[in-house]
């Protein structure tokens, strides 16, 4: 058997500002394009905590399974990301799609092998987010769930041929079809990047719908006023309201981000009803950590679209002042002090 090459990982990032206490603070994150995880580890070193940074890449050059961290010297475990792409080489005698497709999953499923094995190895109470739940999330359940909290969300259906979506548009005039799991972007081999973004289907353009498809998330389209991106941190909401309805770019799907003409975006107090009922579906999944994303229509309903464990919070910390960063570090640097007596 031919292992495959491991390169060099960016180096773990530990902090040293104060050695004297046992406990630390684990991250798990990724090396690139990680700016929110970057200024917490800043406001961590900041305040003097004590952190270890595993960055998923990390985890490609362990000697051996007794170089992961130790269940006895951790306070918490903020599960940020996972691996921003495999440091490694491989080698294939003749090139062919199907087997660097099957090689690369492979690879995926190895380390993620090794990556869950933390989800047992650190007492689950540590963990900000229940991580089999944030690592298994599902759209659907998550969906089922806010109903059975009371909260309103769009019609959704799963759907394999034109036929149901002709017989969904005799009920909405227009619906929209998304992944039932995470939107993707796509990089071909001359370098053109595609995005997965949320699409509008019609009867003008039904035409282009194929007679049978892959199982796939329709939702009904609802008449936007504004979207919200709310942040929900140990209880407390932090909201804040994108005027992505005016912009073609972004009416659809505000991450279809218009960078010339970016949206208006306000800090928003979410109603204290809406809040409660978040806040049972975030105890229901136990995350005390998440993005939400809502939507209010013309008429001043809210709708409920998902969840997103790891979702982008700088978005919403710096247009509106919330300082996500630094009051996240605070309620990681509290579990520090709730382990220390008894550690003494």
């Amino acid at each position: 058997m031919t292992l495959i090459t491991a390169l060099p990982a960016s180096p773990v990032v530990l902090s040293q500002k104060n050695n004297t206490m046992s406990a630390q603070i684990l991250i798990l994150s990724q090396s690139h394009l990680e700016g929110s995880t970057d200024h917490v580890c800043q406001w961590l070193s900041h305040l003097r905590i004590p952190f270890l940074r595993l960055n998923g890449e990390d985890l490609c050059q362990l000697q051996r399974l007794t170089d992961l961290p130790a269940n006895e010297n951790i306070a918490a475990v903020w599960y940020r990301r996972k691996i921003h792409s495999f440091p490694a080489q491989y080698q294939l005698k003749k090139a062919d799609f199907n087997t660097e497709y099957t090689l690369k999953r492979f690879l995926i499923d190895e380390f993620n092998g090794l990556h869950s094995y933390l989800f047992h190895l650190i007492d689950r109470h540590k963990w900000l987010n229940d991580p089999f739940t944030e690592d298994s999330l599902n759209k659907l359940q998550v969906l089922a769930l806010a109903r059975k909290c009371s909260i309103h969300t769009p019609f959704t259906e799963v759907v394999t041929t034109k036929k149901e979506i002709e017989s969904l548009l005799n009920t909405y005039p227009e619906i929209i079809v998304k992944p039932i799991s995470e939107c993707i972007f796509l990089e071909d081999a001359a370098g053109g990047q595609y995005k997965m973004l949320t699409k509008t289907i019609h009867h003008a353009n039904l035409h282009l719908v194929p007679e049978n498809f892959f199982p796939s998330l329709v939702q009904e389209k609802v008449e936007k006023k504004f979207e919200i991106r709310a942040f929900y941190l140990n209880g407390e909401w932090h909201a804040m309201a994108i005027f992505s309805q005016n912009n073609q770019k972004t009416r659809e799907d505000f991450r279809n981000y218009d960078t010339e003409r970016p949206n208006r975006t306000v800090p928003y107090q979410l109603p204290a009803t809406l809040e409660a009922k978040l806040h049972q579906l975030m105890k229901l999944l136990h995350f005390r950590t998440g993005s939400v994303d809502l939507m209010v229509d013309k008429q001043g309903n809210y709708y409920f679209l998902e969840i997103n464990p790891e979702g982008q919070f700088g978005m919403v910390s710096y247009p509106c002042n919330y300082y996500l960063e630094k009051k996240l570090a605070i309620l990681l640097g509290e579990s520090i002090q709730e382990l220390e007596p008894a550690t003494l």
